[in-house]
């Protein structure tokens, strides 16, 4: 066993060296602490797993929210919403027996904006009033190489911003005025909080629900 889980083990079975009675006896004086098997229980999952007992569950299925902007996880930030997972897997350590199992259900590809990402300059097709190209622009300086750009305006019926903007790249309606959108893989997230935890993941099932690969496929046959 790891040195860095061994004290956690140490804290979590301090029955080692006592008798079954005694152990017995010391989980029935204890066990009005805990919540009670057979019953429900609504809350936050942060306050309720601290009253399980230890080493009692060996099986829970866990579907936390996805973060991807339902009612009921809209006010989490990003840093949040990890906090919120991280904790809760975290507190699934000392409630579980030897062996249980923790499951997951999430999912495996977030896409959302994020604020703090960079705002860059892009070519905003979508955005696009002329429809002029750079590779026009060009080969009109190429026709009319003494040209300025009022010039190459009026020639291809545009303005002489659309010129600067194709030559520079330099769409100022483009993505440096956009919220950017970041991915993240959710699997590799959830393991690291795992393996942090103490817990070790033993196998990933994902079922893929209208893939983008399958659409392309059928559309090319």
């Amino acid at each position: 066993m790891p040195r860095d889980l061994q004290e956690t083990f140490r804290a979590l079975y301090p029955m080692n060296g006592q008798s079954e009675q005694e152990a017995n006896t010391a989980s029935t004086r204890s066990a009005h602490r805990f919540l009670q098997p057979d019953a429900l229980y609504c809350g936050d999952a942060q306050q309720l797993l601290p009253q399980i007992e230890p080493n009692s569950v060996a099986l829970s299925v866990w579907s936390p929210p996805y973060f991807v902007g339902k009612e009921y996880e809209e006010h989490l930030s990003f840093d949040e919403w990890q906090n919120l997972l991280s904790t809760v897997i975290r507190l699934h350590f000392p409630i579980l027996k030897p062996g249980g199992f923790l499951v997951i259900n999430i999912a495996d590809i977030l896409v959302f904006k994020d604020q703090t990402m960079p705002r860059i300059q892009a070519e905003a097709v979508n955005r696009k009033r002329s429809p002029v190209t750079r590779e026009d622009v060009l080969k009109a300086i190429e026709q009319h190489p003494g040209y300025n750009r009022y010039q190459l305006a009026k020639l291809l019926g545009c303005s002489e911003q659309t010129i600067d903007r194709r030559l520079h790249g330099n769409n100022i309606r483009g993505g440096k005025y956009e919220v950017q959108t970041r991915v993240k893989i959710v699997g590799g997230m959830v393991e690291d909080w795992a393996l942090q935890a103490g817990l070790y993941p033993y196998d990933r099932r994902i079922w893929v629900k209208d893939a983008a690969w399958e659409n392309s496929r059928w559309a090319s046959l």
